[in-house]
């Protein structure tokens, strides 16, 4: 799957922010692009420890606030949400790893400069992705589109889960299934699902 050996390709950007302001952005070389209304629509939501989508048609985005931080990943649309949601969660740990925000963030003198240390680190995390353990392939049949479909699935979802199997809606051209993933990761069931918004 090029989209998860390769998802450096695919992405636009990756935010950490607070209330303010920026503390650390990613780009691609060469990306001039601005986000920030973006990151406007995302600052809205007060809701933490929970991700959230948005379909912008030719992007996707994924963000969670997470200790009175944002993190925001923006992608091709070919990227499935489950490979952008393992990918903040594994840069928030890190990111929380190497720094303790809250205290550099207290320093009369705080400008978040002091966050570019942490370039290097995301770029590994960038390069190394698939080889990082975070999610799982799981091929599940659709019978709208009569083929087998690759859905990634975040191994902590499935690992932290309250109870099995774990009901996961996977959207795809114009429709959507249901698919209920049990502890070893594996589908016990797919049912086509309605949608609305």
């Amino acid at each position: 799957m090029p989209v998860y050996r390769n998802i450096g390709d695919f992405l636009e950007f990756i935010n950490i922010s607070n209330e303010e302001a920026t503390l650390f952005e990613w780009k691609p070389q060469k990306s001039f692009k601005r986000f920030d209304l973006d990151l406007n629509v995302v600052k809205e939501n007060p809701v933490s420890d929970i991700f959230f989508h948005r379909d912008k048609g030719n992007m996707k985005l994924a963000y969670i606030r997470r200790n009175n931080l944002i993190y925001t990943v923006g992608a091709d649309n070919k990227v499935q949400f489950q490979l952008l949601e393992a990918l903040l969660e594994h840069v928030s740990f890190k990111f929380h790893e190497m720094y303790d925000v809250e205290i550099i963030m207290s320093y009369e003198d705080f400008n978040p400069a002091m966050f570019n240390g942490f370039k290097q680190v995301l770029v590994n995390i960038i390069i190394n992705f698939a080889n990082l353990d975070l999610v799982k392939r799981i091929q599940v049949e659709c019978r709208v589109c009569k083929k087998v479909l690759t859905l990634f699935v975040k191994k902590s979802m499935i690992e932290n889960a309250d109870s099995y199997p774990v009901p996961i809606v996977y959207v795809h051209e114009g429709h959507a299934i249901l698919c209920f993933i049990d502890q070893n990761f594996h589908h016990r069931g797919v049912e086509l699902v309605n949608i609305t918004g």
